[in-house]
Order: structure tokens, then sequence, then C-alpha cells
């Protein structure tokens, strides 16, 4: 039982449930989806006590709510429609994943009312097996998105479809995890990217991240909706380093809110949706065109990306001998260089392998998690600073741009220039 309860245990049935429902929804971590839930459970299970078919009544205490039989029976209500305030069109349609929601937060209220000693609750059901998408469908999707991402006048709707569309179908990475990368998790050459995975029901501690490779359509589709991002990023003030943002303004909690704000899950979810029925509509005369799936959950499934495992956070020893690698080799690129601008001809071959050593060294900083800047900064001092340079070094020029925005002043070089 805990030791601090807030709720008035001296009140009964659906009051103590309201009270429970109250106390949880006041919790910072209860997002407002779960506060909606959490309402929804409480009135459910109120109407419940008031059920002929239910065991309890009204008076019930919270030493009786929350046991094994009268959970049961309020679950068996609940599946079969007999508990809403509207009629179903089909009341006996069960859905695990509602039965699902109601045991968490069942679970929630528990712990409110202080009643882990009387309760026990009956164990979730296994959520239903998602057919994976077959080899040659998910061929198919990849045909499709390369015949958009060869599309001269393809729409900002559609670059940004065609890069969410190609990353998922390269990692598998789910909504919220698509929401939550920012420019710093594209690798320098774009050729990978770095996820922090979060299994469902997660803890900080339980989060991991992963690099993923990304493929040549990838690729593509990131150059071209990356100055897309730009452009859209012009109303939005201060830094902005979320990789996928919103085309259109809005409004949230009665204020404006400009285009080029991050995405949300929901919010990426409705523009999947709606890019890829217009993209359907408007690709539907084309030779050999299959319309793509308008739900972004399809894309993941039979996806199995190889990964590899990287520190949440850097190794600060490791960090600062990867930075030294950067910095001697970053030096060694900009002597051989300047001695090509001067007529040395011999130099062309060790310049070739300069080049290779320092982004294979760029490629490793960034593996251990060393913020881009850093890494630019160090390659200024090296003598490594203008576009052509850093493309050398294994920059995607497109990326050094976001990344000057995602900063606000951007590279320290430029930075430099602009106070000096």
């Amino acid at each position: 039982m805990s030791d601090y309860v807030s709720v008035d245990r001296a009140l009964a049935g659906p009051e103590l449930l309201s009270a429970a429902g109250s106390e949880v929804t006041s919790w910072p971590s209860i997002s407002p989806s779960r506060a909606r839930q959490v309402t929804w459970v409480v009135g459910e299970y109120s109407r419940a006590l008031a059920h002929a078919d239910h065991p309890l009544t009204p008076a019930a205490r919270y030493t009786e709510l929350f046991a094994y039989e009268p959970v049961r029976a309020y679950l068996k209500l609940a599946r079969t429609g007999q508990l809403r305030v509207r009629r179903a069109a089909d009341p006996a349609k069960a859905s695990d994943n509602s039965e699902q929601i109601r045991l968490e937060v069942l679970r929630l209220l528990v712990t409110a009312c202080g009643a882990e000693d009387w309760a026990e609750l009956p164990p979730q059901p296994d959520p239903p097996k998602k057919k994976p998408v077959a080899k040659r469908p998910r061929g198919l999707l990849r045909a499709q998105l390369n015949e958009l991402a060869d599309a001269p006048d393809a729409t900002t709707s559609q670059l940004r479809m065609l890069a969410i569309g190609a990353v998922v179908c390269d990692t598998g990475i789910r909504a919220g995890e698509m929401c939550a990368l920012r420019i710093e998790d594209l690798s320098p050459d774009l050729e990978e990217l770095r996820v922090v995975r979060r299994p469902q029901g997660w803890s900080e501690s339980e989060a991991f991240t992963e690099l993923l490779s990304l493929s040549t359509l990838s690729r593509a589709a990131l150059r071209r909706w990356l100055p897309e991002r730009h452009r859209l990023l012009q109303r939005v003030g201060g830094t902005a380093a979320f990789l996928w943002v919103a085309l259109h303004a809005n409004h949230h909690d009665g204020q404006a809110v400009p285009s080029g704000t991050p995405l949300m899950p929901r919010g990426l979810a409705r523009a999947w949706t709606r890019a890829v029925a217009d993209t359907n509509i408007e690709m539907a005369g084309q030779p050999d065109w299959s319309p793509l799936p308008t739900r972004m959950e399809q894309l993941r499934r039979g996806v199995k990306p190889t990964t590899a495992r990287a520190p949440m956070e850097p190794d600060a020893e490791k960090a600062a001998l990867l930075l030294d690698d950067v910095a001697v080799r970053g030096r060694t690129l900009a002597a051989l260089r300047q001695a090509t601008r001067d007529g040395d001809e011999g130099t062309a071959g060790a310049a070739l392998k300069a080049r290779k050593a320092l982004r294979l060294a760029v490629r490793e900083a960034w593996a251990e998690g060393i913020e881009h800047t850093v890494q630019l900064a160090v390659l200024a001092d090296a003598g490594l600073t203008d576009d052509a340079a850093l493309a050398a070094a294994g920059w995607e020029p497109v990326l050094l741009a976001a990344i000057d925005r995602s900063q606000g002043w951007g590279r320290p070089s430029k930075a430099a220039a602009a106070t000096g």
C-alpha cells in the first residue's frame, strides 16, 4: 500500500473513482490523451456499478472496486457495449486495444487510491499480431517512392512524404521516434541515422540508441527535403533542430503557430495520410503506379534493418580522442588541399587518402554522439571552413545549411565572421 494517498478513501463508488481520476490526471507524467482515457474509464466503471449484472453497488469501497471478479464484470459489460452513453453501430464487437487501455487506466486508479494490497487485475490481452508486408509489395513500394523521387515538380508535401516513407522503409521507425529526430541524428554524409528506441511501456533506463543505414533513396529524398525544410523555417525564430516540421500555419491552445514548427506523432500520421491520398489520386494515371499505403504502420511491417548500438551520451575520454583524430586528419587534408592549389601535382593521391581518413574519423565521432557543431569547430580550427572543404571531409552541403539554421548563427566559423 502507498505511504501517502491523496484520495479520500472514505468516498465510495463513483465518487471515489472520480476523485482517483482527478488525482491521476493531475500527475505531470499524464498526457492529454491518457487523461481523456482516464475520464472515459471512470465514467464507464461508474455506470457499471449501477448495472444489474455487476456484483458491486455504488457504495463499493476501494478495497472492493479493483478485485478480480468486479473488474472482470466491468470489462465484460464494457466489451459488449452495455456501458456506452451512445449506442455503437456494433455493440457486440470487442476490441483488444480498448481493453488494454482500460486495464492500464485501472492500474493508475489503483495507485491513486493506494489499493495495491486489494487489487487483482486480469492480465492484459496480447496485442493482435500484424501481418508483415511481403517482400514483393515492399519492393513495389520502394519503386513508387523512387518514381516520386524522380519527379521534378514534386510538391513540398510530396517531398516530405517521400523522405518520411523512405526512412521508415529503411529503419522500421515508429511515429514517436520519427518525430523525435533532430538534425544531429543525421550522419554528416546522410548515410546513417541515429534513433533513440523507446520500447512499449518504456522507462528512461530502458531507452537505447541505434545507428541504422539509409538507402540511396533515403539520401536522395533527404537532399530534396532539407532545402524545403529550410524554406519553411523562415517565420520560426531561434533554434530549429527537429528534422520533420509542419508545412502550414496552425493553432495550438488558442495561439497562432507558424509553419516550420515540429511535427507531433498525431500530426505526422494525419499529414502522411493526407499526402498519400493526394499523391495516389495525382499519380493514378502514371504507368505501373500502385497506390501507396495510407497508414505509416503499413510501411514498418516486415522491415528488419541492420542496426548497431550507440551510446546514449558520449564518453568524455573517448570523445576527446576522437576529436583529436578529427583535428589531426583535418589539418592534414587542409595542408594537402593548399598544396594542390599551389600547383603541387604530386599531392593528388595523398589528398584522396586524407579525405577518406578524415571522413572515417568524422563518422566515428558522430557515432559516439559528438555534436555536429563541435566537429565543425574543430575542422574550422584545422583550416577547413568553406562548404567545398567540408564536402571533401564528408559533409553534405544541404546538411550544413540545416546545421546553420538549427544553431542560430550556425557553424562557429560563420558566427565569428558575423560578429567580427
